[in-house]
C-alpha cells in the first residue's frame, strides 16, 4: 500500500510539477511579451523624439540664411547643423548667437542680423552670408557664409579661446613613420620663458646654432607650443656655410625683437609652423642638410599676436627637429611664390590676388628641372580660398594647391602623390580670394595679422636647381626682374630708373618751381602729364615707383606731384571745355585749396600706413 500510495503520490507530485513549468513558461512568456513591447515602445518613443529633432533642426535651419551651410572653425570643412547649440549636432545649452534667436523670438530680422552675438568683430548677418539685412526665408541669402555666430573666429584669436571653451578645437597630431627610425635624432631649440610685450603683433627671433660634427638630413619637425594664446607662427631660417658666428648680428641663444626679416644672411626656410599645422613630414628622397656642408646655424622667428596687449603673458615655444645621418639622395629646399603688395577695399564679398612666378623668372632662377613634393597655402584671417597652379610651357594650367574653404586655423599641407616636375620656362601661379563685407576700411598687406598675405610655400628637391628662395610679385610686378639693373617691364629698366638719384632732384626741383601745394597750377599739370608719357611714369610700372618714390621723399613732394590728379583723371574722360566744368586756369582758390588739401592728406595716410 506504501508502495502503491508512493507511486500515486509520485504521479501527482509529476502532475503538478508539469503544470508549475506550464504556468513560469506562460509567465516568462508573458514578461518577454511585456519586455518587447516596453522596448518597441521605447524605440517608437525615440524615433518621434529624433524625427521631431531632426524637423526642429530642420525647421530652425531653415529660419536663417544658409542655416545649413555654417561649418565648424576648428576644420573649416565639417557642416554644424545646430547653429544656435554648443554642440554641433544641436540639442542641449544654446550658444550665444543661440541664446539672441531665443529671445528674438527665433525670427530672423534687422536685430538679430546686426547683432555680433559672438562678439569677434562680425555681424550675425555678414557671418551668415546677409550682410546688408534683407534676407527672408524661402530666398536666397547674398552671399555665403563667412563665419559661424555663435563661435568667436578666429578660434586661434586669444579672446576667442576664452569665449569658446564650450568646444575646443584637437590639434592635430605629427604621422611620420621615419621619425621612429633609430638613426633619427630629435633636436628642440625652444625659448627661454620671456615676456611677450603688450603690443597687438610682435615678431622676436633668437639665433642659435645647429648639429653639425657632419652632415645630416632634416627628414621631418614639429612645433613645441607653450603659450597657445599669442602663438601666431614660428620659421626658422637657415644661414648660408660661409656664415660665422662673429657674421650674426645678435649673439646665440638670446631672443631679440626682430621684423619678417630678422637675421639679414639667414632668409632660407628649414621649418615652418603656424596655427593647425602638425609638422612637415618630408619626402623620402630628400632631406634639408645641416652640418660642415649645410646650415650650421639659424634663426628662429616667433610671431606673437597679443590683441588684447595683455601685459601678464609669457612664452617659451619653439620647434622640434628629427634628423638623421643616413643621408637621403637629394637635399631639399623652399620657394615662396605670391604677391608682396596689395590692398582689399572694404564691403568686397569677393577680391581676387593674382601672382606668378613667370616663365621668363623660372628660366632665370633654374638650372635645371625640379620635383615638387609638398607645400601649404597661405593667407590670413580674410582668406576664404586659395589655388596654386603649375602652367607648363606650351601646356595646360593645372591647379596643384586648392583650398576650396580656406581657414587659417586649419591650413592643408598638400602632399602630391607623385612628384610634380617642373622645368626653366615653366609658370608657378597663386590666387588668393578674400571677403572683405564686414571691414569698413581698407586692409593691407603686411606682416600683422590683422593684416593680409598671399604666399604658397612650395618643397621641393633638389635645392641646388632653384637659385632663389622666392619667385613672388611686388604690386603685379615680377621681382626678378625688379631688383635686376637690366631687365626691362614695359619699357622701363625699373631698378636703373627708380635708382637715378639725379634725375629725381631735377624733377622734383621742376615741381618747387611749377607746383603748388593747395593749388593745381596749369604749367604743373602740364608737367606732371608730361612726366608721365614715360614708361617707368605709367600704369603697373608708375604704381611701383610712385611707392618707392614714398619712402624716400618727403610727404610735401609726394603732394606736389600728385597735385593735379584730379584734373588729369578729369580730362582723361572728358576733355575740359570751360562750359562742362571749371578748368585748371579757373579754378577758385578756396575750391582748388580743398581738392589739393585733401589729396596731401590722403597721400600722407597712405605713406604713415606703410
Amino acid at each position: 500500500m506504501a508502495k502503491s500510495r508512493n507511486r500515486y503520490n509520485g504521479s501527482e507530485s509529476n502532475h503538478w510539477k508539469i503544470e508549475d513549468d506550464h504556468a513560469l513558461a506562460v509567465y516568462n512568456l508573458s514578461r518577454l511579451n511585456m519586455e518587447i513591447m516596453k522596448a518597441s515602445l521605447n524605440l517608437l518613443v525615440l524615433v518621434v523624439i529624433c524625427v521631431q529633432q531632426s524637423h526642429g533642426f530642420s525647421s530652425f535651419m531653415s529660419q536663417i540664411p544658409n542655416g545649413d551651410k555654417v561649418r565648424d572653425p576648428c576644420d573649416g570643412n565639417t557642416t554644424w547643423p545646430g547653429v544656435g547649440h554648443e554642440a554641433m549636432g544641436g540639442g542641449g545649452p544654446r550658444n550665444p548667437f543661440g541664446l539672441d534667436f531665443y529671445n528674438n523670438g527665433k525670427v530672423w530680422n534687422a536685430t538679430i542680423c546686426q547683432k555680433d552675438s559672438d562678439g569677434d568683430g562680425m555681424s550675425n548677418g555678414a557671418e551668415l552670408g546677409d550682410p546688408t539685412c534683407v534676407w527672408t526665408p524661402g530666398s536666397t541669402p547674398t552671399n555665403n557664409p563667412a563665419g559661424h555666430p555663435g563661435l568667436c573666429e578666429p578660434w586661434s584669436d586669444p579672446k576667442c579661446l576664452e569665449s569658446n571653451k564650450f568646444h575646443k578645437c584637437q590639434a592635430p597630431q605629427l604621422e611620420c613613420d621615419a621619425i621612429n627610425s633609430p638613426d633619427v635624432v630629435d633636436f628642440a631649440v625652444k625659448f627661454p620663458e620671456t615676456s611677450v610685450p603688450a603690443d597687438e603683433t610682435t615678431y622676436i627671433c633668437m639665433n642659435f646654432a645647429l648639429p653639425a660634427d657632419q652632415d645630416y638630413h632634416i627628414i621631418a619637425d614639429r612645433g613645441l607650443i607653450d603659450n597657445e594664446f599669442v602663438m601666431h607662427h614660428i620659421i626658422i631660417y637657415g644661414c648660408p656655410m660661409d656664415v660665422e658666428v662673429d657674421d650674426l648680428t645678435n649673439p646665440l641663444m638670446s631672443p631679440y625683437p626682430c621684423g619678417m626679416a630678422g637675421e639679414v644672411r639667414c632668409q632660407e626656410v628649414v621649418a615652418m609652423w603656424s596655427v593647425g599645422i602638425p609638422g612637415f613630414c618630408h619626402n623620402e628622397n630628400a632631406g634639408i642638410r645641416i652640418g660642415p656642408n649645410g646650415y650650421r646655424y639659424a634663426s628662429m622667428q616667433m610671431h606673437w599676436n597679443n590683441p588684447l596687449n595683455r601685459a601678464d603673458y609669457t612664452d617659451s615655444s619653439g620647434m622640434t627637429l628629427f634628423y638623421t645621418p643616413v643621408l637621403r639622395q637629394y637635399n631639399l629646399g623652399n620657394l615662396m611664390i605670391g604677391e608682396n603688395v596689395f590692398q582689399i577695399p572694404p564691403g568686397e564679398e569677393r577680391y581676387v590676388v593674382d601672382s606668378e612666378c613667370s616663365s621668363w623668372c623660372s628660366n632665370k632662377y633654374m638650372d635645371g628641372s625640379i620635383s615638387l613634393i609638398s607645400g601649404i597655402n597661405h593667407m590670413h584671417y580674410m582668406g576664404r580660398q586659395m589655388t596654386t597652379y603649375v602652367t607648363p610651357a606650351n601646356g595646360r594650367k593645372q591647379a596643384i594647391m586648392h583650398d576650396e574653404h580656406f581657414s587659417y586655423d586649419n591650413p592643408v599641407i598638400h602632399t602630391f602623390d607623385s612628384n610634380l616636375e617642373l622645368r626653366p620656362g615653366d609658370v608657378l601661379s597663386t590666387k588668393c580670394t578674400f571677403t572683405s563685407s564686414h571691414k569698413s576700411l581698407t586692409t593691407t598687406s603686411g606682416e600683422a595679422t590683422a593684416q593680409e598675405m598671399c604666399f604658397a610655400f612650395v618643397f621641393y628637391y633638389p635645392k641646388e636647381s632653384f637659385r632663389s628662395r622666392q619667385c613672388t610679385t611686388m604690386l603685379g610686378l615680377p621681382t626678378c626682374s625688379l631688383y635686376n639693373p637690366t631687365d626691362i617691364i614695359d619699357g622701363c629698366q625699373v631698378k636703373s630708373f627708380t635708382e637715378n638719384t639725379t634725375m629725381f632732384t631735377e624733377i622734383f626741383g621742376e615741381l618747387h618751381n611749377r607746383c603748388e601745394k593747395f593749388i593745381c597750377r596749369k604749367e604743373c599739370k602740364e608737367y606732371i602729364k608730361e612726366l608721365r608719357l614715360h614708361p617707368c611714369m605709367m600704369d603697373k610700372v608708375g604704381r611701383y615707383v610712385d611707392r618707392v618714390l614714398n619712402f624716400y621723399v618727403g610727404a610735401e613732394d609726394m603732394a606736389l606731384y600728385h597735385s593735379c590728379d584730379t584734373e588729369i583723371k578729369l580730362e582723361a574722360i572728358e576733355p575740359c571745355t570751360c562750359t562742362t566744368r571749371p578748368c585748371v586756369q579757373d579754378i577758385g582758390r578756396a575750391t582748388s585749396h580743398q581738392v589739393s588739401l585733401y589729396l596731401l592728406l590722403v597721400t600722407m595716410a597712405a605713406i604713415f600706413a606703410k
